[in-house]
């Protein structure tokens, strides 16, 4: 299953072709998605609808668009974030004829990353845009985003995937399951663990804090092998969290385990942690972050941490 396969059948991207397809979709869009990649694959989505009148086809539009080679779809910014003079083109290029299409479409990436100048150069191509002249504008974070922008652009926020998708997406690559169960529903987010090589040592090492970690004694050897990656710390703390959640599962009786990869490790340690100490240490990851967030010094966070987790584990026996 590839990506175009899966935005084909999201209901977002179904209730955006009708709108097409009744002449009803606005000129501005504004995509909202945390996930970069598929934010960006579902605006190109949109942009092939657009030219077949909203019909999905597999033509030689989606094709052009797709390989990004269609003359009558332009994507910006040219660099990391739009500057001024990307603003300026675009206002110039929208009043350029189509070339093969009856339309012309321009997808802005990441426009919340954009300049504030930038963004005020288009707000009045965006109010009244030339005849089919269509902007697709995605971001992660829409308050981040002019509020005059927003007001003229239809929004979309699209909705996390499913894991059975996600885990479709993944089959056949290593580490599919791990990699799925630490998505959270993101393509990209998919995209970018399966390229991270280091992703089964950093694992191990987290999981080892709830499950080998038994003295204090043992606290630097396994901030340790944490701090090799410090840069990863929200990955760290998201392991943590899972490897939390699929305790309370596996002690509840239930079924549905948030990390499948490590059901045999976590029930043989289940007995040690009571759930009220389960829900102490979720606390503890949680303060952690906001430390973190605060620019703390993150080996004291780490060291810290692990010194609370076999607190609390003790004391709520």
């Amino acid at each position: 299953m590839n990506i175009t396969d899966i935005i084909s059948q999201a209901k977002d991207y179904k209730l955006i072709c009708q709108e097409i397809a009744k002449g009803t979709l606005s000129k501005a869009v504004l995509i909202i998605s945390k996930d970069g990649i598929y934010g960006y694959e579902f605006a190109k989505m949109v942009a092939s609808a657009l030219l077949n009148n909203g019909e999905q086809l597999k033509n030689e539009n989606f094709t052009r668009v797709e390989i990004g080679s269609h003359p009558d779809v332009k994507t910006y910014p040219q660099k990391d974030k739009l500057l001024v003079s990307d603003s300026e083109e675009i206002v110039l290029e929208s009043y350029a004829r189509p070339v093969l299409a009856d339309k012309k479409i321009f997808i802005i990436k990441n426009f919340d990353n954009s300049m504030e100048a930038a963004q005020n150069k288009l707000l009045k191509i965006l109010e009244e845009p030339p005849h089919n002249v269509y902007f697709i504008l995605t971001c992660s974070n829409s308050n981040l985003v002019l509020p005059t922008i927003r007001s003229r652009c239809n929004k979309y926020e699209l909705s996390k995937l499913p894991q059975d998708i996600i885990e479709k997406y993944m089959e056949g690559k290593d580490n599919a399951s791990l990699i799925t169960s630490l998505s959270d529903g993101y393509i990209g987010r998919a995209e970018f663990l399966s390229e991270f090589k280091e992703l089964p040592h950093l694992f191990e090492s987290a999981l080892s804090v709830l499950t080998k970690m038994k003295t204090s004694k043992q606290v630097l050897l396994f901030s340790k092998n944490l701090l090799m990656y410090k840069e990863h710390f929200e990955l760290i703390i998201e392991i943590l969290s899972l490897a939390l959640e699929t305790l309370l599962v596996i002690k509840s009786g239930s079924d549905k385990l948030y990390l499948k990869s490590a059901e045999s490790e976590l029930s043989a340690v289940q007995n040690e942690y009571s759930i009220r100490a389960i829900c102490e240490i979720q606390s503890l990851l949680d303060k952690a972050v906001k430390e973190q967030s605060y620019n703390g010094n993150i080996t004291l966070i780490i060291e810290n941490l692990l010194l609370n987790i076999l607190e609390v584990k003790f004391i709520c026996k």
